[in-house]
């Protein structure tokens, strides 16, 4: 994926074999591009352009901005619902159809058992393994001692099943040592993810960053 700001003269091409990490030092051009992406990501038009080959693709669908880490919810109303999507599509697979079939009999067996005592005739019409599994309450395990790590497996949650994206993270190293940074970019690279990192201020130049600087004055220094 290649990633493009009017405003910043440069072509930030995720597919490099190297993390993109750009440093903003003048506020508002930082205000400008997080604000062209958080509309676009709400469906308005911008001005950044994100494609792939020869093909324009949407923000909207195809880049996930990641600019708060305190908390960070692995938890997205997104990811969620497509885990449930995939849940239900399994249970209705050849390899658990029967026993999704019992599971939901013995349900309306129990239901019906608990309203016979009734004074009126009660129905259960909208038993099926899809509001069940919807029912259930559905988390992904927050336990995490390393943010590099719950991040990364936050983009592994997202391709798997909502799809191929940009990841472009905003002052991800103020919250994670160069160490952990290192290992970070380290294995975004070996899952091959696209990710842009943006950041405010300089840090440990590091082995598997593509640096480009645009200071306070809008020169471009790499």
């Amino acid at each position: 994926m290649k990633f493009v700001f009017p405003e910043i003269d440069c072509v930030f091409d995720t597919d490099c074999g190297i993390i993109n990490t750009l440093i903003i030092e003048n506020q508002k051009l930082m205000y400008s591009l997080i604000n062209d992406i958080q509309k676009q990501l709400a469906g308005f038009d911008g001005r950044s352009v994100l494609s792939e080959g020869d093909k324009i693709l949407s923000i909207n669908k195809k880049l996930e901005l990641l600019d708060r880490f305190i908390p960070f919810d692995l938890n997205s109303k997104a990811l969620i619902s497509k885990i449930a999507a995939d849940l239900e599509k399994k249970a209705i697979s050849d390899e658990w159809y029967n026993r999704t079939c019992e599971f939901i009999g013995n349900m309306q067996s129990l239901l019906s058992n608990l309203a016979f005592d009734y004074a009126c005739n009660i129905e259960f019409s909208k038993i099926g393994i899809g509001s069940v599994i919807k029912a259930s309450g559905i988390e992904i395990c927050d336990d995490y001692d390393s943010l590099g790590e719950k991040i990364i497996d936050y983009f592994e949650l997202i391709q798997e099943f909502i799809g191929k994206k940009l990841f472009v993270t905003v002052n991800l190293r103020s919250y994670i040592s160069d160490k952990e940074a290192e290992l970070f970019m380290q294995t975004a690279l070996s899952h091959q993810f696209s990710v842009l990192m943006i950041e405010n201020c300089e840090h440990k130049r590091l082995s598997f960053e593509k640096r480009l600087i645009v200071d306070a004055d809008l020169c471009l220094i790499s």
